[in-house]
């Protein structure tokens, strides 16, 4: 008998709702269009900053994004298709950030606390190189 309240429960609640940051369940093509997006994004962005930073570079591949930065290291974008996240590893914190879309505010925040990977990813660059990214 409990199963079956929990099916009922569940049927009227809709599709599943991931909850840490509030952040709506996406289907897997809009996940993907997604990725392209902010890949495209932080490319166009961040590509007039290479002029202004020695060992500034920008390399895309279909699953990944690396955005080195000199000296500091490499910023490193890793798409996960089956729980429909990326994440950021950082080389001005050294931490990994795990990020899901959030189609309302339509950015990538995080997880843990809701921080969009965008904003995170310009504090850091404005603090380690010159010029400023454009996205």
């Amino acid at each position: 008998p409990g199963h079956r309240m929990l099916g009922r429960w569940l049927a009227r609640r809709g599709p599943m709702r991931w909850r840490k940051a509030g952040v709506a369940w996406i289907s897997l093509k809009a996940y993907k269009a997604e990725v392209k997006s902010i890949f495209s994004k932080l490319e166009s962005g961040l590509e007039p900053m290479k002029d202004m930073n020695d060992g500034f570079e920008i390399a895309k591949e279909e699953l990944r994004m690396t955005v080195t930065i000199g000296a500091p290291g490499s910023y490193i974008f890793t798409p996960d298709e089956k729980k429909k996240n990326i994440q950021m590893f950082s080389p001005i914190s050294g931490n990994v950030y795990t990020y899901k879309f959030d189609e309302k505010s339509e950015q990538w925040a995080n997880v843990n606390d809701g921080h969009y990977m965008i904003e995170l990813l310009t504090r850091e660059l404005m603090g380690a190189c010159s010029g400023l990214p454009d996205l």
